[in-house]
């Protein structure tokens, strides 16, 4: 385990403790020195956000609600308000449920969405419980394979001192987790619905939309991660959005869905 990685280490959890805390320091930053890169999602949300604030919003495939999550700054520099769904038990009890805690207006859900209520496998890494590889959790078995045969995998373990087994089967856990339908969970938005969904589920991100219906909804944005899908999925999910009266672009790796 390198320096490099210990001192990051230590920082994430430094920026995870100010969050959680709601400390004034951190939040001055945001609200006044804060500066978004040209051309990044950033931007695009930071004006979003200016115009729209409150903003409310679903968020499907929260994890920790901070590393890597394009919405956390926002939520708490504009108050936010919206739900924020995480499927993985412990992900969720010890980092998620703590980093929005003192902020009612975001309801985080420990579920993932499907048809129906119930449970689904999802599949995740078993050596290891940090962001790394609980970020790679998905419900396609095969997306963790396809990491594993381009050495993904393997590189972010050796920066990290972790000694992996001889074989996918043992690096690959499957876990029964719960799910909740499209149904239930619209119903907790009442009437005003949500102005922006986030998707970030490893390569299920269509399926997600497609569920969510977009002859019932209409969020004014729709943000996804494009950069798994297979260029016939990633060409269909466009498609499928244009032709609900969405414009798309990539921004970054994800695509930026936006009402037109």
């Amino acid at each position: 385990m390198n320096l490099k990685y210990r001192l990051n280490k230590r920082y994430t959890n430094f920026l995870f403790d100010m969050s959680a805390s709601e400390n004034r320091f951190y939040l001055f930053f945001f609200r006044h020195f804060f500066k978004p890169g040209k051309g990044t999602l950033d931007e695009f949300l930071d004006e979003f956000s200016k115009k729209h604030s409150p903003v409310t919003f679903l968020q499907v495939g929260a994890n920790d609600g901070l590393i890597h999550d394009p919405l956390h700054k926002f939520i708490k520099r504009d108050n936010w308000k919206g739900i924020m769904l995480e499927p993985q038990p412990d992900v969720f009890n010890k980092f998620l449920t703590r980093v929005h805690r003192k902020r009612p207006e975001i309801i985080p859900i420990n579920a993932a969405l499907d048809e129906h209520e119930g449970t689904k496998t999802l599949y995740t890494l078993g050596i290891s419980s940090e962001r790394w590889a609980t970020g790679m959790s998905t419900f396609n078995r095969e997306v963790l394979v396809n990491k594993i045969k381009k050495g993904t995998i393997q590189y972010k373990a050796k920066k990290r001192g972790i000694r992996l087994p001889g074989n996918e089967d043992d690096m690959i856990v499957g876990r029964e987790i719960k799910t909740i339908s499209p149904e239930i969970l619209l119903r907790k938005f009442g009437e005003e619905g949500f102005k922006l969904l986030a998707i970030d589920t490893e390569g299920f991100d269509f399926e997600i939309i497609k569920m969510l219906d977009l002859n019932r909804i209409s969020p004014e944005v729709i943000i996804y991660e494009e950069v798994i899908f297979d260029k016939e999925t990633a060409i269909a999910c466009r498609k499928y959005l244009e032709g609900h009266g969405y414009s798309c672009r990539s921004i970054g790796k994800d695509a930026l869905a936006v009402k037109q």
